[in-house]
Formats: structure tokens, C-alpha cells, sequence
């Protein structure tokens, strides 16, 4: 896996899902996918497909800080406008096999997600 497939595919997820465009950024997760979040964890791509819809449905606007590509893997810092909640800073790490990301771990305050 080259860092430019690695780049591709995590810049077409995120510019995908911050756009509300929850179809075509499912196109660059694996079937397989392992994501774990602040609060949940899923095993495949089908079963985070919901979470995926409401967290985009949520996003104002998403700015990336810093994307750090090495082979397969990828870090990234960004800010999310999210609904009524403001900005948000996310910290999310990704590993990417034929294209498709196979692996997602996202970290953020979740107490930043509570009701004011």
C-alpha cells in the first residue's frame, strides 16, 4: 500500500462524510471495517453505517489541522463544527488495505456531545 492510496482514501472518506455524502464516503470503508469511538465500537462497516449517517447529518463544516501518512496508516487532527455543540476537536487513526480503510479509531471529549 502506497501513502498516496493511503492519503486517497482517507481524504475521499472524510471530504465524503463532512459533506453529508454518507454514500459515497462508505465507499472507502472495507466491509470489515473495526471503528471504535468514544462511544462505541462496531465490526463491520454495515453495523457503524448509522452512526456514520448521524454524525454527518450533525457536521457544519470540518477543517483539517494536520494529516500525518506513514504506508498503510494515517493520523489525523481536524476540527468539526457539529450542530449545537460547536467546534469540536477530533484525533482519528486509520489503517488502509486495497484502497479501503480497514481500521478507524476516532477520540475525542465526549462530554463536549452533552446536552447544554
Amino acid at each position: 500500500m502506497s501513502e498516496d492510496e493511503t492519503r486517497r482514501a482517507v481524504e475521499g472518506y472524510f471530504t465524503s462524510w463532512t459533506a453529508n455524502r454518507v454514500d459515497d464516503a462508505e465507499k472507502w470503508l472495507a466491509p470489515d471495517l473495526h471503528f471504535a469511538g468514544p462511544n462505541a465500537t462496531y465490526s463491520t462497516a454495515a453495523e457503524f453505517h448509522p452512526a456514520l449517517v448521524r454524525f454527518a447529518a450533525m457536521t457544519k463544516s470540518a477543517t483539517i489541522i494536520e494529516l500525518v501518512v506513514s504506508g498503510d496508516r494515517a493520523a489525523m487532527l481536524y476540527d468539526c463544527e457539529l450542530g449545537p455543540f460547536g467546534v469540536v476537536r477530533i484525533s482519528s487513526f486509520f489503517r488502509v488495505a486495497g484502497g479501503k480503510i480497514t481500521w478507524y479509531e476516532t477520540f475525542f471529549d465526549p462530554t463536549k456531545l452533552a446536552p447544554r
